[in-house]
């Protein structure tokens, strides 16, 4: 069981060190696009409900896409149970409002690139657009913009394949990329890439300082944090509210290291984050502190199972069914990668 630990761990590191742009293929946009205020009625949004139906044959044997209007074949497997990501804006003039949602919305049956023919890929698409009951105006600018998207992507795909495309670093990579979506995409690029842009060259900047050397970390903190005031509003808010209770848990713990009751941890709480969120810390801190305390008894009963059994395997048996008698089959995987974690690092 812990080799099976072991495997956890060293594949969550490898996915946490994987970097952070891909240039061998043209990622789809997860996060939420800018809210679009909309007109009453000027907005169609994809269905939500669960999808179903038989796998659909792959590149080789996929049937010719039916007419406009006819029935299409069962979804292929990967989008079978799942539903529609994205959904379509349009403005008060019925116009279509290209941005990240949209994009999301193409992306979703893109996804199933390789089960399915091209063809009949663009045609879901397009059946889905036709069910949002769309302006004809909308219509026609959304069918534009994906025969549009699609080009780009072949675009992008044969600039991978070049020679030049092996030299380049990640900056010129991005700013290829970039090229290309305006040249394909025209104005619709800004508002479907626009906020992926940005934080890509963020990102890139952010890296440039962190290899600086002759920087110090005071000042290379400084031009990060300058960095940071050039994403989009949502873009940070949403960073911070990641990173804000790491924050409150660093400050608490600096808080504990200077002596500081549990009263004044408390009293820290209210008025830093208020009475809900601090009664939801403190439940947190006693389910913690149990934890602990049942981690730290397993282990105290398994050292001395070894000093009272001398056979290793029944010493061995005995363990595990101590480990099966503590803790729930979920808790076991939490024991098994704690246990493997502090090995890997030395603490036995």
């Amino acid at each position: 069981m812990k080799s099976r630990a072991v495997m956890l761990v060293v594949a969550l590191c490898a996915l946490l060190g994987a970097g952070v742009f891909s240039w061998w293929k043209v990622r789809a946009v997860e996060s939420p696009g800018p809210e679009v205020p909309p007109s009453p009625g000027a907005v169609a949004q994809g269905p939500r409900a669960p999808l179903a139906g038989a796998p659909a044959p792959g590149v080789a044997g996929a049937p010719t896409p039916p007419s406009p209007g006819a029935a299409l074949p069962s979804l292929p497997g990967s989008l079978q149970d799942t539903q529609e990501d994205g959904a379509v804006f349009v403005d008060a003039s019925g116009h279509l409002v290209p941005n990240p949602d949209l994009l999301r919305l193409f992306n979703y049956y893109l996804s199933a690139t390789g089960e399915e023919s091209p063809a009949l890929i663009r045609e879901r698409i397009l059946a889905s657009l036709r069910a949002k009951k769309l302006p004809q105006a909308a219509m026609d600018e959304a069918v534009q913009v994906l025969d549009d998207y699609l080009s780009y992507l072949e675009a992008a795909r044969s600039l991978a394949r070049t020679r030049s495309a092996a030299t380049m670093d990640t900056a010129e990579r991005l700013e290829a990329l970039r090229k290309l979506r305006r040249e394909h995409l025209g104005g619709s690029a800004e508002g479907m890439f626009g906020q992926e842009e940005a934080v890509d060259a963020v990102a890139v900047e952010r890296l440039k300082l962190q290899k600086d050397a002759s920087l110090t970390a005071a000042e290379r903190e400084r031009r990060i944090a300058a960095l940071e005031e050039r994403l989009p509003p949502e873009v940070r808010q949403g960073r911070e509210e990641a990173v804000r209770p790491l924050r409150q848990r660093a400050v608490e713990q600096e808080l504990l290291a200077g002596g500081a009751t549990a009263e004044d941890l408390h009293q820290h709480r209210l008025s830093t984050v208020g009475p809900e969120a601090t009664e939801r810390l403190e439940a947190l801190d006693r389910e913690r502190a149990q934890w602990t305390q049942r981690l730290a008894d397993f282990r105290a009963k398994r050292e001395a199972l070894g000093r009272t059994q001398p056979d290793p395997a029944l010493r061995q048996a005995a363990v595990q069914r101590l480990l099966f008698d503590s803790f729930t089959p979920e808790e076991r995987l939490r024991v098994e990668a704690s246990e493997a974690i502090e090995a890997a690092s030395g603490g036995g």
